[in-house]
């Protein structure tokens, strides 16, 4: 590889040739542009180069100033590509419109699923129905296992802080929690509390997106030229959680064997466990004949990482974000908040709480919904134009097959019509006012997405936050190590994470 740096940087006909071949594809796409009535091209002074260092620099200004200049549709040229900004107006007509736009093929061209996975092509369909069904349509039943995880990782990984106690890193801590409660749910209790499990749902999002830290430089070419090099490992037999399929795998089959032997003995008398590996277990596609020599295990383990990779990233992310919010804001809403969680806590006698009881922490669910929107990228959720030969939207633009299209979450986030007064400042009972709960999906809330593909588990992540932050509210005081947090910060559209030390320090009053 040094070698060929070598050569490109001393022989000038490669260079000219290349150059001439990045000219020649970026006046090729902006040629085909004047066949359609396409949203207009935001102006820019760099041929080849485009929108795009204004993207990852300073992507908040550059949207805002293009949608004030020329409207709510637009589109930006950024690494050598052109993709089409949609505002509030349109952003649920692309929703509604899934036989036209993908958000499946969106996400495709930015992560390789059908390279990472080998059953890819029905994973999407197959998990949706389980978290739908099982996670999302069985929580009732579910409430009591994970708030007994989440109370058990508190007392691990948090424990009891007599004394200050500074923690340097709460985001590993916040995944310790998250990972406890969610492996539980989905591999089963048989093997959740494995430690290689436990692992495996803290870091294999993180494996994964280790294949978008290369920067697409060969896109200003064409797309086709990135994927193709962000995959030769993968090509040539290096997948980057083959460790952890590897120890999904080896947990799960004892457990898999073990229960449809107990199926089978026991018959009708056998009570099947709750959790979404018993999803499979039901599923003849996946078991045929409940034969445990006919099992498809690589399915199952392709099913278990797809399922971490949607859950577990997001909840952490919301959670901490969550949790950064109200230390931030301790003055003005920890006691308050406080309050409800103890008259809460004392209406179910300090037994354990019940859908119903969380579904009474009104102002915490306001609170964690407002910390959401606010947490919002400004432009995601890119979703693939598939009609052919174009689409045309309600306002006339058309953009042609294959364009990405990405919601412009600011324009529906800082609109005051949709959220009333002062919608860039965080107000944390905005939400109650309208009696909206954290879970809802409407026109001005695009944290879950909206239409046929909104996130089905929006329940299980929201209700999963809001206990884990009603029990640090009983057992602890938290603050920030004599530190500011930070004012939000991004690369590109996506806000930065933080994790600044936290001080947990048990209150003076502690209501278990």
């Amino acid at each position: 590889m040094k070698k060929l740096i070598e050569i490109l940087l001393d022989d000038i006909y490669i260079q000219s040739f290349i150059i001439g071949l990045i000219l020649a594809v970026f006046l090729s796409k902006l040629s085909r542009r004047t066949k359609l009535n396409e949203p207009p091209l935001v102006y820019y002074r760099f041929p080849i180069i485009g929108h795009t260092w204004s993207y990852l620099t300073d992507c908040n200004k550059l949207i805002l100033e293009s949608r004030e200049k020329y409207g709510e549709t637009f589109s930006l040229y950024v690494f050598g590509q052109i993709m089409t900004i949609i505002g509030k107006e349109t952003t649920h007509e692309v929703f509604r419109k899934d036989q036209d736009f993908s958000i499946r093929e969106g996400f495709r061209s930015l992560v390789p699923n059908h390279l990472i996975y080998r059953h890819a092509a029905n994973l999407a369909e197959t998990n949706a129905k389980i978290i739908r069904e099982f996670a999302a349509g069985k929580l009732t039943h579910l409430i009591s296992r994970i708030q007994k995880n989440i109370i058990k990782a508190i007392d691990l990984y948090i424990g009891e802080c007599v004394e200050p106690k500074v923690i340097h890193d709460p985001r590993n801590i916040l995944a310790d929690i998250i990972a406890i409660s969610t492996a539980n749910i989905v591999v089963g209790e048989e093997c959740y509390n494995n430690e290689d499990i436990l692992e495996t749902f803290k870091t294999l999002t993180s494996s994964i997106f280790k294949l978008l830290q290369i920067p697409p430089i060969l896109s200003f070419i064409h797309p086709w030229l990135h994927e193709q090099f962000i995959t030769i490992p993968l090509r040539f037999g290096w997948n980057p959680i083959s460790k952890h399929k590897k120890v999904i795998l080896n947990r799960i089959k004892p457990v898999f064997e073990n229960r449809l032997y107990d199926k089978k003995r026991l018959g009708d008398a056998w009570v099947a466990p709750l959790d979404a590996l018993q999803c499979h277990l039901n599923d003849p596609e996946v078991t045929p004949d409940l034969d445990p020599n006919n099992v498809n295990y690589e399915y199952i383990v392709d099913s278990f990482c797809g399922i971490i990779v949607s859950s577990m990233g997001t909840t952490l992310n919301s959670a901490s974000s969550v949790l950064y919010d109200l230390v931030k804001r301790k003055q003005h809403f920890w006691q308050e908040l406080y309050q409800e969680a103890q008259e809460i806590n004392k209406q179910c006698n300090e037994n354990e709480l019940t859908i119903d009881d969380i579904a009474r922490m009104i102002k915490l669910d306001s609170f964690v919904k407002e910390s959401l929107r606010l947490f919002s990228p400004i432009v995601s959720l890119p979703h693939k134009c598939i009609s052919k030969p174009c689409y045309t939207f309600a306002n006339g633009y058309q953009i042609p097959s294959g364009r990405m299209a990405f919601i412009n979450f600011l324009d529906t986030d800082n609109d005051e019509e949709l959220q009333g007064q002062n919608p860039t400042e965080f107000r944390a009972y905005r939400h109650l006012e309208r009696n909206s709960p954290a879970t809802k999906v409407e026109r001005n809330f695009l944290t879950f997405g909206g239409g046929k593909h909104a996130c089905p588990g929006r329940a299980f992540a929201v209700n999963n936050i809001k206990i884990f932050i009603h029990k640090i509210l009983l057992k602890y005081d938290v603050k920030t190590n004599n530190k500011e947090i930070e004012p939000k910060r991004y690369f590109g559209p996506f806000p930065l994470l933080v994790n600044d030390d936290l001080v947990f320090e048990n209150r003076k009053e502690i209501v278990n």
